[in-house]
C-alpha cells in the first residue's frame, strides 16, 4: 500500500525533488498520553477529555518490541534526517519510527 502512495511522487525525482514519508508509531503526546491524567481541552463549548485509558497503553507498550512510546524528539529525528544532507540520496522511501513494531 505505501508504495502506491508514494511511487506516482516519483516523477517529481526528474525535477530533483525527493519524496519520502515518516510513519510514526506509538509517540507520547498529550493525546497518547493516560487519560487518567486528566487533561481536557475545549472546542465549541465542549469539554473534550485527551488521553488513551492505561489498560491499553500498557497493551501497546507489549507489543512495542522496545517496550514504551517513542518521545518527541525521538520522532523528529526522522524528520531532521530527511530534511538534512543525509538524505540527498534517498527518495521514495517510508521511514518507520515504530519502536520496532
Amino acid at each position: 500500500m505505501r508504495a502506491k502512495q508514494i511511487t506516482p511522487l516519483a516523477r517529481l525525482e526528474s525535477f530533483n525533488i525527493q519524496v519520502n514519508a515518516v510513519a510514526f508509531g506509538f509517540i507520547e503526546t498529550r493525546l497518547t498520553q493516560a487519560k487518567e491524567e486528566g487533561t481536557h481541552i475545549s472546542r465549541e463549548s465542549a469539554d473534550i477529555a485527551l488521553g488513551i485509558p492505561q489498560a491499553s497503553r500498557d497493551i501497546a507498550f507489549k507489543l512495542i518490541p522496545l517496550g514504551r512510546g517513542g518521545s518527541p524528539e525521538e520522532g523528529a529525528g526522522a524528520v531532521l534526517f530527511f530534511c538534512s544532507p543525509l538524505s540527498n540520496y534517498v527518495s521514495g522511501q517510508v521511514l518507520e519510527v515504530t519502536g520496532g513494531l
